[in-house]
């Protein structure tokens, strides 16, 4: 469930004007810096129109003025011309190459433009020349967290709190990176100091309980959760929910919209809390990505079950006609206060039988012996997946087990990697032919089924197979933390066995222990 960082916790590096390099006795030079001065506290309030007005009368009586061409270059970004922004912090550093706080914005704007190689390497020359500025230390430590090597960003984090150690926006960078490599305990910690500093500070709310919620420590994770529509990429306004606090055992006569959010897997996580809402008498219509639809409808026969009627947004119309309206996400601190209200069944989706008995023929008629599903990978491959998901090199122990018919699940253009597993490993992952894995998740489900056994990485396709209830293995690219799993078990899905391994460490080891278990159980049960 959103286990990923959810915000840019980035620091501000000093903005404010120095004095260029000329007679600051000079009445204009002065006036200048108190323009400069004045645009850039507008910027900081949001009068967009103010700062670049400021910044523009300064630079038409000296276009070559640093600290202005900065002022105009934040401007630039605010308003997402990026390029523009790039192009004009150069020109400030070509006036005034030593300054850190020029590189460290520069830093800022690349990260943005998603260059991170050029990115990393303004904020290193930004610490070069400031060494001792815990905003330019932390811009370089986020930004290093943020491309995937968090590990060399926790030392300038560290340096950057004992810089500022009452900073609360710098004890929840460092809280962030340190949850990103499995560090859960400390990442709590410090997220309680970001939150005893600044208890507004919605990404240290919302990613605070995320590990809260991943610790197993459910009751006060919830109680933050819903900070997740503060941060940036959630769209609904929370004053579009309603429902009462504590929700009823009874809600017959009450009518209930909920919908999905944060993606597939989480889509089908937290859909797993509908049939709860059912369960206490309320008509509840359920919106949902179009291709989740038919399954969850199949899944949750009385509902009303309806694709989002915008791609990836939940209905902002007809709202009066619900006496509950929120996102699935956000039953959770109705339903999952603590690992004793997770329900023990096993299956909660409902594939098509006349699919999976379909689908189980032509499976069977590839290889006699137990059948494993096998996903490896999320679709996104970039900057911020690189670390949780390993190359088909590094799946050998698990392909090496004995008598096992491997099926491919992977959801996206896979055929390089399927060949490169059968002349590396001579062993053959077979593919379904006319079936649509990214589309047709109802099909998906019903493969899934027809199995005996899934191996995926933390993808949509566990939560799946975890809600048909088929036996899974699924693996992290980081620690699972003991208060997480239920008797061994994922709480969600208690057919799936999550495993984790340290970020630091090679895949092979995590990878003999999953062999192990499709070993032990893939003919059989979890």
């Amino acid at each position: 469930m959103a286990r990923r960082s959810g915000g840019r916790q980035t620091g501000r590096p000093p903005a404010a004007p120095r004095a260029p390099r000329v007679d600051p006795a000079d009445p204009v030079v002065r006036r200048h810096a108190e323009e400069v001065r004045a645009a850039m506290q507008a910027l900081e309030r949001g009068d967009l129109e103010s700062a670049r007005s400021g910044f523009r009368a300064v630079l038409d009586e000296n276009i070559r003025h640093p600290d202005a061409l900065l002022g105009m270059g934040l401007f630039a970004s605010r308003v997402e011309l990026f390029d523009t922004a790039a192009s004009l912090i150069r020109q400030a550093i070509d006036i005034d190459p030593g300054n850190g706080s020029y590189w460290s914005n520069l830093g800022n704007v690349l990260q943005k433009m998603d260059r991170w190689d050029e990115a990393i390497e303004a904020h290193r020359k930004a610490v070069r020349f400031n060494p001792n500025h815990f905003a330019i230390r932390q811009n370089l430590g986020s930004a290093l967290n943020l491309a995937d090597r968090p590990f060399e960003g926790l030392p300038h984090l560290r340096e950057a709190l004992r810089l500022n150690p009452n900073s609360p926006d710098v004890a929840a960078s460092y809280a962030t990176t340190l949850y990103r490599v499995g560090e859960y305990g400390a990442a709590a910690r410090f997220f309680r100091q970001a939150l005893a500093g600044n208890p507004q500070l919605a990404g240290a709310r919302f990613n605070g309980a995320v590990n809260l919620n991943w610790i197993g420590q459910w009751q006060e994770g919830w109680q933050s959760y819903d900070w997740r529509y503060a941060t940036q990429g959630f769209h609904h306004p929370p004053a579009l929910f309603r429902a009462p606090d504590p929700l009823p055992e009874d809600l017959h006569g009450r009518k209930a919209l909920v919908f999905g959010e944060q993606g597939i897997g989480d889509e089908v996580r937290f859909a797993t809390m509908v049939p709860d809402l059912l369960g206490r008498g309320a008509t509840v219509t359920l919106e949902c990505a179009a291709k989740l639809q038919p399954l969850f409808q199949r899944s949750f026969p009385t509902a009303t079950v309806r694709a989002f009627p915008v791609p990836g947004e939940a209905s902002e119309a007809g709202l009066d006609d619900f006496d509950i309206v929120l996102p699935t996400g956000s039953l959770g601190r109705h339903f999952r206060m603590g690992a004793d209200r997770f329900p023990e069944r096993r299956q909660v989706l409902q594939a098509d039988p006349v699919r999976v008995a379909e689908l189980g023929r032509r499976v069977a008629a590839i290889a006699p012996g137990p059948t494993v599903g096998l996903c490896w990978r999320s679709r996104a491959r970039g900057r911020t997946r690189a670390e949780f998901y390993p190359e088909v090199a590094e799946l050998g122990p698990i392909l090496a087990v004995p008598g096992v018919t491997f099926v491919n699940l992977q959801y996206d253009d896979c055929a390089a990697e399927l060949a490169e597993i059968r002349e590396r490993f001579g062993v053959q992952v077979h593919v379904i032919d006319g079936l649509d894995l990214f589309d047709d998740l109802a099909g998906s489900a019903a493969l899934s089924a027809a199995l005996d056994m899934v191996v995926s990485a933390n993808t949509s396709v566990a939560a799946i197979a975890g809600g048909v209830g088929v036996p899974t293995v699924e693996f992290h690219g980081r620690p699972v933390p003991p208060g997480y799993p239920v008797n061994g078990h994922d709480p969600w899905f208690p057919s799936v066995t999550p495993v984790g391994k340290r970020m630091a460490d090679p895949w092979g080891r995590l990878f003999r222990t999953v062999a192990r278990l499709v070993a032990e159980r893939g003919g059989g049960s979890a």
